[in-house]
């Protein structure tokens, strides 16, 4: 299987009754007020006993005001409070710090670093208990198999995607959620071309640069390249996209055969990073691009002087809204899909219902009342809840459209919902984002799971500029610049897959990464065509010499397991 060189190429019916079932009523109703916003919901049974559970996220972030109404009310009604503890630092020296003092918070969400945890015995197994909870079941259930590991044991409730099963299907596919973005009004200015090259993608920010240096008085920059810490996929992963593949990993999966290469080492990979070297040199590439984090990336973005990136959408969506909320919509960005020439671009996913298996949350041995954050997270899974969270309040939040058959958001709330801070202290999205949630549509009405899965609320949203700059391009959405999305194979993707802690393939993973990002920003410095020639033979050199069989042969044997399943 192995394959290694150098690659050329409404809910009016449903307010009253959830969809799924209802948890058990308390023994004493009027202990806690009900949630009437949707019909009414029994509080749970010990809302009388406050409990308080600390989770630790991979994510940067601030904790929700205490004063949260959302959130004061679900406290309200199940005595739960959720204190999330976000990311300050390198992930993987705090989650080295955890497992060497086993000092773990009750749950965790460590996106594909569970892995460490998992190898550590940090997380409880779970496949016993998923099953006495109705609306988990009804979640996991089908994707049980999917969910465990090779020990035989589940430990993650995954918490993002649509997974297989009964009670919520996918929706459909509005913007590219990966790629390489360029600012509207660079595309205006060219007359709304068709790009799908890396070429003809940086001739029109060459071309728009030359033509305004500066953006509201503030120097043009024309590309960012972020990679700060696990952030680094803007740095590492293009040369798969233009390879026609998705977000799959550090290997190069063949869609047909599942052969397995290289792509970092590939023809390919020269002429890409030669091409950002150019850009580097003619003054495109900012040159502070690879000493900023994540923060002052995101603030740079915000100014709307950058023209053009690589990233994934949900990575730089606060930036994405505070230009919005300043009515700065021709200083967006929209996804291309760029690829080598005559390479079929791969970049939209159509879910296939299976589960990363990692990218979830796990309660942990530390936990003294496991039982009850799963009847937590149980009770949260009914729709009403469901609505509560993602949509609000009807009159306030959101209303009927003309027909009574789905709803949009009110001006205001939508005005909430990109503003950072005021999303983060006066709606439901903190719980909702750390919790097991439905995405999708619901299959008994076809009705959204949340706003941003409407079509209804995508096409109420849009700003007069961006229905004219999608009516220039005679399309509806932004995703329809790209070709059909790909329901992914089962084994998809590789980014997931666990490799054990301290193995030959985990040391080979993690050179694979220190040794590509040691030299691609060298290659993008390098000062002339003989300087990056050097270099890129001593890269080939020093990644040649890792373990790439251990990592490879590991991969291919996930990957037959996984489609065996």
């Amino acid at each position: 299987m192995k394959k290694r060189g150098m690659l050329t190429m409404v809910l009016a019916s449903a307010m009253a009754v959830s969809t799924l079932a209802a948890v058990p009523a308390a023994a004493d109703e009027t202990a806690a007020s009900s949630l009437d916003i949707y019909g009414g919901l029994t509080p749970m049974e010990d809302a009388d006993d406050p409990i308080t559970y600390t989770i630790f996220v991979r994510d940067p972030g601030v904790a929700p005001s205490e004063d949260n109404p959302v959130i004061k009310k679900i406290q309200e009604l199940t005595g739960v409070t959720l204190k999330f503890e976000y990311l300050v630092g390198d992930l993987d020296q705090k989650l080295g710090v955890m497992i060497a003092g086993g000092d773990y918070p009750d749950a965790i969400f460590a996106g594909d670093a569970a892995t460490k945890l998992m190898d550590a015995g940090a997380f409880i197994p779970l496949e016993d208990e998923i099953p006495k909870y109705e609306n988990l079941n009804a979640m996991y259930s089908q994707v049980t198999d999917y969910l465990t590991q090779e020990d035989g044991h589940m430990y993650n409730m995954e918490i993002y995607g649509t997974m297989k099963n009964d009670v919520t299907k996918n929706p459909p596919v509005f913007e590219c959620g990966i790629g390489f973005y360029i600012q509207k009004a660079v595309l205006a200015e060219a007359g709304y071309p068709e790009i799908h090259t890396v070429d003809e993608y940086f001739k029109v920010i060459e071309d728009y640069m030359a033509k305004y240096p500066e953006i509201d008085g503030v120097k043009t920059t024309g590309f960012e390249i972020l990679a700060d810490g696990w952030r680094n996929w803007a740095l590492l992963n293009p040369v798969q996209n233009l390879l026609g593949a998705g977000n799959d990993g550090a290997i190069f999966v063949d869609q047909d055969t599942f052969e397995t290469s290289f792509f970092q080492i590939s023809d390919d990979a020269y002429d890409f990073y030669k091409k950002l070297n150019e850009e580097y040199h003619s003054g495109v590439v900012d040159p502070d691009t690879f000493t900023q984090d994540y923060d002052q990336y995101i603030a740079k973005l915000t100014t709307g002087t950058v023209l053009g990136f690589y990233d994934q959408n949900w990575n730089f969506s606060s930036a994405m809204n505070l230009l919005k909320a300043d009515g700065k919509y021709d200083r967006t960005y929209v996804a291309l899909p760029i690829t080598n020439p005559g390479v079929k671009d791969g970049y939209l996913d159509q879910s296939n219902g299976i589960p990363t298996g990692t990218n979830g949350i796990g309660i942990t041995i530390n936990c003294e009342n496991p039982d009850r954050l799963l009847r937590f997270f149980d009770w949260m899974l009914q729709r009403e809840v469901q609505d509560y969270l993602q949509w609000g309040e009807e009159g306030t939040d959101w209303v009927y459209n003309e027909d009574g058959t789905g709803r949009l958001l009110t001006d205001e709330r939508r005005a909430i919902n990109y503003d950072t801070a005021l999303k983060r202290d006066q709606t439901g999205f903190p719980l909702w984002n750390y919790c097991p949630k439905w995405t999708g549509l619901y299959t008994e009405d076809d009705m959204p799971c949340g706003p941003d899965e409407s079509a209804d609320e995508y096409m109420a949203a849009q700003s007069d500029y961006d229905q004219s700059f999608l009516e220039s391009y005679g399309i509806k959405y932004p995703a329809e610049m790209f070709s059909d999305p790909i329901i992914r194979p089962a084994y998809y993707p590789v980014w997931a897959m666990s490799l054990e802690d301290g193995s030959a393939a985990a040391v080979a993973s993690t050179k694979i990464t220190d040794v590509t990002m040691k030299f691609y920003p060298r290659l993008i410095l390098a000062s002339d065509e003989a300087e990056y020639d050097s270099i890129w033979e001593d890269f080939l050199s020093e990644f040649n010499a890792i373990d790439l069989d251990a990592y490879q042969t590991e991969i291919d044997r996930q990957i037959e397991l996984k489609m065996g399943k």
